[in-house]
């Protein structure tokens, strides 16, 4: 259910994390004006170290840690399988081991949780079905990280509703079933101390359980346009009306939004009123007493495959261990295509490859030189690892150890 986090750590950590052989940190700097960043960055599993350097305003290093807890657990690829209260102690436990962080010591900036599920219907269509969150319209947005979604922005948060299954197959992954995600993100801390959430250590003890009402009245709260339950409705054609909708006052909508659930509540072949059960019931499951293999290999947890089979056509490069299924079948190395692809669809880890195996020789380069360059420095990290017979877990760029 936890997803993105974002935190704040004591300056404390500042010599720990840049002296972690785990972390390579690096400046960025405008190559024309020579201008560097406020911060040195490095990413592990997909988490991202910041240590800022003092500035007039903020007269002090500064350190922050970003990213998906659910991605890390699945050594930074993805999230769109269960991660449940479990999963969560073991990510916990694994930067408690590599990094010393200890979730006390976490003072949380933002926090996303999101539920995954199985929709009764295609994914998009009910994505396209969302029409306002209360009183905020749902845009449709695209980023090259995630794709396309269905977002409702307030003040101090984002309501996210996507096709998870599609983002993820454009990324080069093998997915059989639909996954709808619905997303909550508190942009702001305020929301969170009002529930007493100020730590990791906070959120843990608050318990993920009790995030079910909150997702729930989510859900409750999108005005959703369910085509088949209102055919022949007398507000049919009203209730499909971006500009009906945007007519009503704050009181009226809230009426009509009532009215429009009562109505989905009472046919149990309603999308809407589907979607909330398994919103309950995968809640229930992640909270519940599941034994899962961890990919983080912390100790070989107990595992239950939940119904999920493995991808047994999905391949992962020797070196970088990044997902090469876009490949030809006979690929065992990141090559031009799948620099090609990961620059199309995913630039945070195109620049984290480049980061990683591109010489300062070729920064300026054009992109099709610098794809060369990258792809000849991954085989020359393959075969001399090969002359020296180091095991293969010593050459992944998200290396566990």
């Amino acid at each position: 259910m936890i997803d993105f986090v974002k935190y704040e750590l004591s300056t404390n950590f500042k010599n720990e994390l840049l002296n972690n052989s785990l972390l390579e940190f690096y400046d960025k700097v405008n190559t024309k004006t020579g201008e560097t960043a406020k911060f040195q960055n490095a990413f592990y599993r997909g988490l991202e170290f910041k240590v800022y350097y003092p500035t007039t305003k903020t007269p002090h290093h500064r350190i922050t840690v970003e990213g998906s807890y659910h991605k890390y657990w699945n050594n930074g690829s993805h999230n769109f399988n269960d991660f449940n209260s479990s999963n969560v102690n073991d990510v916990l436990e694994d930067l408690k081991s590599k990094f010393n962080i200890k979730p006390y010591q976490c003072r949380l900036i933002q926090l996303e949780i999101g539920i995954n599920i199985t929709p009764p219907i295609k994914s998009k269509n009910i994505v396209k079905g969302c029409m306002f969150y209360k009183t905020t319209e749902f845009k449709n947005v695209y980023t090259s990280d995630e794709g396309n979604y269905a977002q409702a922005k307030g003040q101090r948060f984002f309501i996210k509703i996507y096709d998870k299954a599609t983002h993820y197959k454009n990324k080069g992954f093998t997915i059989h079933n639909e996954i709808l995600r619905i997303e909550k993100k508190f942009s702001k801390s305020k929301d969170l101390h009002k529930i007493g959430i100020t730590t990791i250590k906070d959120l843990i003890e608050y318990g993920l359980h009790n995030f079910k009402p909150m997702l729930i009245e989510l859900w409750d709260n999108v005005i959703f346009y369910d085509k088949e339950t209102l055919k022949n409705h007398p507000n049919q054609y009203k209730y499909n009306s971006i500009d009906y909708w945007q007519t009503l006052t704050p009181r009226q909508r809230k009426y009509q939004l009532k009215k429009i659930n009562k109505l989905y509540q009472i046919n149990q072949h309603s999308v809407k009123n589907k979607v909330r059960n398994l919103i309950i019931k995968k809640v229930d499951f992640l909270n519940s007493e599941l034994y899962q293999i961890n990919p983080l290999y912390i100790g070989l947890k107990r595992y239950n495959l939940h119904n999920e089979k493995i991808d047994q056509n999905k391949r992962i490069c020797l070196v970088t261990n990044l997902n090469i299924s876009m490949q030809k079948k006979t690929s065992v190395l990141l090559s031009h295509t799948g620099l090609k692809y990961y620059y199309k669809t995913d630039k945070k880890i195109y620049n984290e490859v480049k980061r990683k195996y591109l010489s300062k020789k070729w920064i300026d380069s054009n992109i099709g030189i610098q794809i060369k360059e990258i792809a000849h420095n991954i085989r020359n990290r393959y075969n001399n690892s090969r002359t020296r017979q180091q095991p293969k877990n010593q050459l992944n760029m998200f290396n566990q150890y």
